[in-house]
């Protein structure tokens, strides 16, 4: 029996076996059926899949599987072979799988939320914390381009997915990024050291930092050793020791005179629209021109959008929106706005920060008899002040790719704070009223020609306008009043031309011409001071001409020589100012750094010694004459910088005297019409220590600042610089983990100097200045951000933040002045000690939508 079923079996292959046939534009189904007797195969399929396929078939003794491989080809049909006598045919599937994940291809770090993009759609996603994707089922022939901030565009036929079980896909640097980066993550993430000597912060890329729910340009600079607030603000920002208006701050090439909101508490700059910065603490190329500090260079964006993208956002004092729009393939607009909302509902953001800033009168009655060091002192006078207040600005850019290598922008910004504020304790109705503007535009045109020339043509437009009015009643008599009116009005162009020797060598030569008009009115009249009525107007034209030379090894040392010298036509003199920045490296891992260089400035702010009123944010600009001196800045700094596995070790140290410096005050107990004029000498010393470890990153900074004032008509000896902040320390850490962002830090730092006072014969009698300190200051703050997409391909994104600055809410003085008051019931002359507390506990909240 077995013998017969074999011998069975065995003639029914040979006669399949034996099959001979021509096929010439014969019907599909027709075939298959022949096939299917032939072969004893049964095949599966609709009749739409097999429908008008004609073929042209030899089949002579061939095996099945050949023939199956044959029509495939011939048909573009699948035939797949489920058993040995049933066969599927079916459509063929154009849909793919797509996923992946990104990794730098040098560090293998994944690349989190870089943009994947199909071409066709223009939809995509965005990559998670470990750099994975997943677009779900697309065509075949789709293109996928996956593009990440300073890596280079890759693109991928979603075909390349068919095999791959979500491949890893590495991303290369940009050449140009190579170039320019010397350290990436020179602090934390988006924070890096360029390799011109300057700090660049990616705003895109910007990590979490300690108190910030959301980032704030001005506050984030402050984590770098040798920048600082002293005030606690954004824009008061001093950088080795030089005050907030020795810094040079660009917004797209436009000079700023006022940067920032509620009294500059916030930058009043958009971060949504920041696409990088630039900071020099020294050595600043020559083009940066007219300031004696540093320099803090924002740009927004410079290339033309792929797509219309924008987003919108809410937090404890304002709401904003952006919105980048593809005019054309060469053409694109970015326009953004801010308003505060706390001129109707007041947060607990809000509250805090105005505490902050209003207090006119902290006052404690005996003043004498009161350590202003002591936390427990308590202030006599309850909250009792009333203010109306909002801020708003506006940005605008038109960016136009005039060609392969020309570029065309023109930017505009304007910026508003508005203040009406009132205390009024049933004896004295003190009124502060103050308005401040600032508005600018630019144009640019830069461009590359004949790979080896590089052309830039920029011009500025700026005016600042500050309006301010304050009264001090008692019983409706006026006590005390005073007006202060400040205008700077700024025009300039820049020319320059970089030729490019070689690889190694290059030459920039440029031409500036500013025109410009500074006013200021001063004027007061009080029981207990000599009036005041001081008015000024300044108009000077500068022409200044800069060159750099700059020398870029393979071993990514340089060497830069610059000189500039400008005119200045109110005084009709020249004045040259040589520049060197030098870093060179000892090891892979260790470089040595110095810079030198003479520095003028023409318009700058007054330094006040006693001041009882409000005016933060609110300091005069004045120009330099025949009766106020330009200020000259000489300053050297030395260091050496370590970068191993993740370590980075700097130390800084740095000579700065600055000469020049006007007062309004002509002594502390006499504020009269004279000008008195002194000069500062800073010594200082700059520490980081840094370590990353995966995703968490740890970093301690120190600056040591020794800070001398002299000014010979207040006193003949030197004495404590206003800012002499001698010892500053922070450590911060930043970890994240899936869609959390988490950080915390603390900032500790000694008191600021102030000058002590009594009451003598009904009169304010000063002690030495700026001999005593405050008690030392230190604070804890929090902050975590968690981001989500609000849609399935990821085109919608959504980000809540949370922060706390001082965690544990301690206040101190950070300011201490005295005024002259005669008591209502005894009609006897009282010293009052005015303090300006340090910020309390500030909570805040964000919630974002991007698009």
């Amino acid at each position: 029996m077995k013998k017969t079923l074999l011998l069975f079996f065995f003639c029914v292959y040979s006669l399949q076996a034996q099959v001979t046939k021509d096929y010439k534009e014969a019907p599909l189904q027709d075939v298959l059926k022949e096939i299917s007797e032939s072969y004893g195969l049964i095949f599966s399929f609709s009749n739409e899949t097999v429908k008008n396929k004609i073929i042209t078939l030899a089949i002579n003794n061939t095996p099945i599987d050949e023939i199956l491989t044959t029509l495939k080809v011939l048909t573009n049909l699948n035939f797949k072979k489920i058993s040995d006598r049933q066969v599927i045919v079916s459509a063929p599937n154009n849909k793919v799988e797509v996923c992946g994940y990104l990794f730098d291809e040098t560090t293998n770090e994944p690349l989190s939320y870089a943009s994947i993009i199909i071409e066709s759609s223009k939809t995509g996603t965005i990559a998670n914390d470990d750099g994975f994707f997943q677009l779900g089922n697309i065509d075949l022939d789709d293109t996928i381009s996956i593009q990440y901030v300073g890596y280079k565009n890759k693109t991928m036929n979603a075909s390349s997915f068919k095999a791959s079980n979500c491949p890893r896909i590495p991303l290369f640097a940009e050449s140009t990024s190579l170039e320019e980066v010397l350290i990436v993550e020179y602090i934390t993430k988006g924070i890096d050291k360029k390799i011109d000597g300057s700090l660049g912060i990616l705003n895109e890329e910007l990590g979490i930092l300690p108190g910030q729910s959301e980032p704030d340009i001005l506050q984030s600079i402050q984590l770098i050793p040798g920048i600082n607030s002293p005030d606690e603000s954004a824009s008061g920002i001093q950088i080795r020791g030089g005050s907030s208006d020795q810094n040079l701050i660009l917004w797209d090439d436009i000079k700023m005179y006022n940067t920032g909101h509620l009294f500059g508490m916030i930058s009043a700059f958009n971060p949504n629209v920041v696409k990088n910065v630039k900071i020099f603490k020294g050595g600043a190329d020559p083009k940066y021109g007219d300031r004696v500090s540093g320099v803090i260079d924002i740009s927004s964006d410079q290339n033309v959008p792929e797509k219309f993208n924008g987003g919108a956002g809410i937090n404890g004092t304002h709401a904003d929106a952006f919105m980048k729009i593809p005019v054309s393939n060469r053409i694109g607009l970015i326009v953004s706005g801010r308003r505060s909302y706390t001129d109707f509902l007041e947060t607990p953001t809000y509250t805090a920060l105005s505490e902050k800033v209003f207090q006119n009168t902290k006052i404690v009655q005996g003043a004498n008899q009161v350590s202003p060091g002591d936390e427990e002192d308590e202030e006599d006078e309850e909250d009792i002040g009333e203010n109306d207040f909002f801020f708003y600005d506006a940005t605008a850019k038109l960016i136009i790719d005039a060609g392969k290598n020309d570029k065309i922008m023109v930017s505009s910004l304007y910026t508003n704070n508005d203040l009406k504020f009132e205390i009024n304790d049933d004896e004295d109705l003190i009124t502060d009223d103050l308005e401040i503007t600032n508005e600018g535009a630019s144009f640019s045109w830069v461009g590359t020609n004949k790979g080896r020339f590089h052309h830039s043509l920029k011009a500025y437009f700026s005016k600042f306008d500050s309006d301010y009015q304050f009264s001090e009643r008692q019983e409706q008599i006026i006590e005390e009043q005073s007006i202060r009116k400040n205008t700077v009005e700024d025009i300039g162009l820049d020319l320059n031309i970089t030729y490019d020797l070689n690889t190694k060598n290059s030459l920039t030569l440029g031409y500036q011409f500013s025109d410009n008009e500074v006013f200021y009115v001063v004027t007061r009249e009080s029981e207990f001071e000599n009036p005041i009525n001081e008015s000024d107007r300044v108009q000077n034209k500068a022409n200044s001409m800069y060159a750099n030379y700059k020398f870029s090894p393979e071993n990514k040392g340089f060497i830069n020589l610059g000189v500039r010298t400008s005119h200045y036509s109110v005084l009709d003199k020249f004045y040259i100012e040589p520049r060197v920045n030098i870093e060179y490296p000892i090891t892979d891992f260790l470089r040595i750094k110095a810079t030198g260089e003479l520095r003028y400035q023409p318009i700058s702010q007054l330094v006040e010694f006693e001041d009882t009123q409000l005016r933060l944010e609110n300091n005069l600009w004045i120009h330099a004459n025949d009766e106020v001196p330009v200020l000259e800045s000489t300053q050297f700094s030395g260091g050496v910088l370590f970068s191993k596995n993740d370590w980075n070790f700097e130390i800084d140290g740095y000579y700065k005297n600055i000469d020049g410096l006007t007062s309004v005050t002509n002594g502390f107990n006499t504020i009269n019409n004279d000008l008195s004029v002194g000069k500062s000498a800073i010594f200082g010393v700059d520490v980081l220590l840094k370590k990353k470890i995966k995703n968490y990153r740890i970093w301690l900074g120190y600056t040591f600042n020794d800070i001398k004032f002299t000014f010979p008509e207040i006193q003949e000896a030197s004495f404590p610089g206003n800012n002499d902040i001698t010892h500053n320390f922070r450590i911060s850490n930043t970890f994240e983990i899936n869609n959390w962002e988490l950080s915390a830090g603390w900032l500790w730092r000694s008191g600021a100097p102030f000058t002590d006072a009594d009451l003598v014969n009904e009169e304010i009698e000063f002690g030495a200045a700026n001999a005593e300190r405050l008690k030392e200051y230190h604070r804890l703050d929090i902050s975590a951000i968690y981001r989500f997409n609000l849609s399935k391909t990821g085109n919608w994104k959504g980000q809540f933040g949370a922060s706390i600055r001082n965690v544990y809410n301690r206040q101190i003085p950070i300011s201490i002045s005295y005024r002259l008051d005669d008591n209502p019931s005894t009609g006897e002359i009282e010293l009052d000690q005015l303090r300006q507390e340090s910020l309390g506990i500030t909570p805040n909240l964000v919630f974002r939508v991007s698009f």
